[in-house]
């Protein structure tokens, strides 16, 4: 089983608590609610590579590493050591679903990964790097009071693991216990060095307001690392977290200084100019913000920053360019529509402005806590805009919204100014002007939270660029989970044959069940499965793999004794009842079987496979016009279905209807294009029809494509003799003949041929080989049906 190369580089694979440059691609870092999706390009990633990762050995591949587990498992299994083989299958899955955790996490699905590692846990729930991991996921998830209670216990019993105690130390920064986080990171640091884990212990000092020691600690970093303008970015974004803009205007100066086009730069340190100098600030942000969009003109939040600046300096039609912009690259944003509202009126565009305040305040709805103050003034500006175009009784209702939305907001406040805040970043506040702090503030649920999501999530990693909005898992990827599968669903499976060899049927049923879910198609499982389940006392749980067992063996009988049981209240899933249901057919018991099929078409009327599959189940059964009928149905429920109109034109054939059956091979072609069995029978169904011209273009681009494919080259020779071509024809017969020696048809169509183009003697000889197969084969039908007797 060889693994596709995902893993590059041959990398150990590791949680984002232990890796100094984890592998989770595209990860967003908010900060303060404003970069939304910000992933740091960090051109120091070769300097960690080389300070922190290990040198890739073969044990350090993950995929070498689970199919080394894998074929120890099946050594011990093969040698009689039944106690090792169980103890490497454990490991092999627990492995594997840790890695398939780390994909997952790769894509923003945390929840999966979550399920991956407790299932990982539930089998072996003593080991600590699995614990590790699924610490790490349940921070990311929220589960913090989880995680940390885990973290707390592995910390008492194993105070040198480097991990445990930066990962907990980052759930202290998380909480604001700064005390207790820079202990935690700190001893982590001592123990293995590690740059992320460095990097948050510097956050840890600015938020116990320790900036000595921060600068200290930085400049400690940067003399290990080296001058890089992507440390510095790190650095003066740490400054912005903690709420120290005059310290980070330095650090994102000196990026620039030594990397004048660095990804976001400019963007940060215009940003900052706003933070420290406020009202003032304006000007200078705007040259950086202008800079920015010039070297990454698709960055959003800075499109849309640069437009608010405009506004404030009152700058309209450069405010209307920017805005545009940005509602361009995202047109789903809501704020961007109130800021071009505000342009619009300004303006003397009533009309536009009003459009566009419409749209921003259906898109926000019902205002979060944290769009009150950006939907008030909306309201107010929509009620405004709508008077001056003399909308008198709607600019009312407007108005009327804005002051309830303004009180809402006003009670908010009141309720919660004693509240403790973990820091003041988190409450999407900024000391700039309203209209920047409510574009700072927004941002989407997981995103709002600035510090402690990047806390959570840890750096990113990837080079800069386009973002997109939700990471899109690549087919190395795909290809590595499939590999993951097969191995975990054969570990399972052995694990299960070892437990009911030792009569334990409830812990096989549950191993048996684990490898279906993980591959469904392992010869014999879901015999082992159904008869587990059935000594186990599971009898519900043994049905269905029982049935489908016999389904894929063609034992129609067995099929309908086994699920007899069930004929009055029969299960729901659309697999066994079309198995069942075809068996039923199959065995002549037409009307149980059309009992069956309703309640499969009763739960799934709208499911377009189903139909496909009920279709193709009817044509098996020569019933053409239900076939027709389902096939036409699941074409009409998604006309785009792959293979529904490729059976009906099958079906259509059969019944000689060559018309239809061209029709609808064309049309599965228009979804289709290179399916090679379409073009094959369309071609076929055209010679047919005697249209010898297209026929023969479709039948070569068939046989060219699939040079074994022995109907095709045969069609074709006839096509070529039927429209003259003798020496073509007998090209395309000969190929025939040499791939399917006994199709008696080829040495009729080849005498033709030879006669043809004169080869009289071949021609003899191939209707002797005609007439002698035409004579075996009867033979072989008359023996055939003589042993079928009684």
């Amino acid at each position: 089983m060889n693994a596709p190369d995902f893993f590059d580089g041959g990398r150990r694979l590791r949680n984002s608590g232990d890796d100094p440059m984890p592998s989770v691609r595209n990860r967003a870092i908010p900060l303060n609610g404003f970069w939304r999706r910000v992933p740091a390009s960090l051109m120091v990633v070769a300097a960690l590579a080389s300070s922190f990762i290990p040198t890739a050995r073969a044990a350090d591949n993950p995929a070498k590493e689970l199919q080394a587990q894998f074929e120890a498992a099946k050594a011990s299994l093969a040698a009689g050591d039944l106690a090792s083989a169980e103890s490497h299958y454990i490991d092999a899955i627990v492995l594997g679903l840790r890695q398939l955790a780390k994909i997952s996490l790769s894509l923003g699905q945390t929840d999966k990964a979550a399920t991956y590692l407790e299932s990982a846990l539930r089998l072996k729930p003593d080991d600590v790097e699995t614990q590790l991991d699924a610490a790490g996921v349940w921070f990311r998830n929220g589960q913090v009071a989880k995680a940390k209670t885990l973290l707390k216990s592995l910390v008492a019993t194993q105070p040198s693991h480097a991990r445990a105690r930066g990962l907990l130390g980052r759930i202290y920064v998380f909480e604001g216990d700064s005390d207790n986080a820079i202990q935690e990171l700190k001893a982590s640091v001592d123990l293995e060095d590690d740059f992320e884990t460095g990097y948050f212990l510097g956050i840890a000092y600015l938020k116990a307001s320790k900036l000595a020691e921060a600068s200290a600690w930085f400049h400690q970093l940067q003399s290990t690392m080296g001058e890089s303008a992507a440390l510095h970015m790190l650095f003066g974004r740490a400054y912005l977290v903690a709420k120290i803009p005059q310290q980070a205007i330095p650090e994102f100066r000196q990026a620039i200084r030594l990397d004048p086009k660095y990804p976001r730069a400019h963007g940060f340190l215009g940003y900052a100019y706003l933070e420290h100098y406020q009202e003032e600030g304006y000007p200078q942000a705007r040259q950086e913000f202008e800079k920015e969009v010039k070297l990454h003109p698709d960055e959003y939040q800075v499109q849309e920053l640069l437009g608010i600046a405009n506004v404030n300096l009152r700058d309209f039609p450069a405010a209307e360019v920017a805005l545009l912009h940005a509602a361009r690259l995202r047109p789903k944003e809501a704020s961007v529509y109130l800021y071009l509202g505000e342009t619009y009126a300004a303006t003397n565009r009533i009309k536009a402005a009003v459009e566009v305040l419409e749209k921003y305040v259906s898109m926000v709805g019902n205002p979060e806590e944290d769009k009150l103050r950006e939907a008030s003034r909306a309201y107010y500006l929509l009620g405004q805009n709508l008077r001056r175009l003399g909308r008198e009784e709607e600019a009312r209702k407007a108005l009327a919204r804005s002051q309830q939305i303004r009180e809402a907001k006003f009670k908010y406040d009141v309720k919660h100014i004693f509240d403790e805040k973990k820091s003041s970043e988190d409450a999407g506040e900024s000391r700039v002007s309203d209209r920047v702090a409510d574009l700072l503030g927004a941002g989407s649920a997981e995103e709002k939270q600035g510090t402690q999501n990047m806390i959570q999530q840890g750096l990113p990693v990837g080079p800069v660029g386009k973002q997109p909005a939700t990471a899109k898992e690549t087919a190395a990827a795909k290809q590595y989970r499939s590999f993951v599968g097969e191995i975990l669903g054969s570990s399972y499976n052995d694990l299960g044959v070892m437990r009911a060899k030792d009569s334990k049927f409830p812990e096989a049923a549950e191993f048996f069940r684990q490898a279906a879910a993980w591959k469904p198609d392992l010869p014999g499982l879901d015999l082992n499965w159904g008869f587990a389940s059935f000594r186990a006392e599971l009898y519900l749980e043994a049905v269905p793999p029982l049935g489908l067992s016999y389904s894929m063996l063609e034992k129609d009988e067995k099929v309908v004794e086994v699920l007899h049981p069930f004929l009055d209240h029969p299960p729901d899933d659309a697999g066994l009842l079309l198995a069942w249901g075809t068996a039923l057919v199959r065995t002549r018991q037409p009307g149980a079987a059309a009992g069956i099929f309703r309640r499969l078409l009763e739960q799934n009327a709208d499911n377009p496979s189903v139909h496909l599959l009920l279709g193709k189940a009817y044509a098996q059964q020569e019933d053409y016009a239900s076939a027709v009928n389902e096939l036409s149905n699941a074409s009409r429920l998604d006309p785009r279905l792959p293979e529904a109109h490729y059976y009906a034109g099958l079906v259509y054939l059969r019944q000689k209807e060559f018309e239809s059956a061209a029709r609808e091979f064309r049309a599965e072609l228009d979804l289709r294009p290179g399916d090679l069995h379409t073009l094959y029978h369309l071609g076929y169904t055209l010679l047919l029809q005697g249209q010898l011209p297209e026929s023969i273009s479709l039948l070569r681009e068939a046989v060219k494509a699939m040079p074994d494919y022995e109907l095709a080259h045969f069609e074709l020779g006839r096509a070529l003799l039927q429209q003259g071509d003798a020496a073509g024809a007998i090209e395309s017969l000969e190929r025939a003949k040499k791939l399917a020696p006994e199709h008696d048809a080829v040495y009729f169509q080849l005498s033709q041929a030879y006669r043809r183009a004169g080869r009289v003697q071949e021609a003899g000889q191939a209707v002797a080989a005609y007439q002698k197969l035409i004579e075996a084969n009867r033979l072989k039908k008359r023996e055939s049906l003589e042993m079928d007797k009684p």
